[in-house]
């Protein structure tokens, strides 16, 4: 699964742009830089372009290997149990 990251100052832009496609999102902020990050899970091709067009921010996507939910969900072993 592809996981996009969109940063910029412009909060409106990158909500408009979360909404325009179905993939599940957060948005984060730091407020001492005025700076925001869209973090979008199974992203597409086109959603990584639209991401690169906008002037001004910065994006980056990645495959996700594995996640963790809660601490409680790694064993005493240390090992990782990921979501499906």
């Amino acid at each position: 699964m592809r996981v996009l990251f969109v940063e910029g100052k412009d909060l409106q832009a990158l909500r408009a742009m979360a909404r325009r496609f179905p993939h599940p999102y957060r948005l984060l902020y730091r407020p001492e830089q005025g700076l925001y990050l869209l973090e979008v899970w199974a992203v597409g091709g086109e959603m990584e372009r639209a991401a690169a067009d906008l002037e001004g921010f910065r994006s980056w996507s990645f495959e996700l290997l594995e996640t963790c939910v809660s601490l409680r969900d790694i064993s005493e072993e240390g090992s990782q149990h990921p979501i499906p």
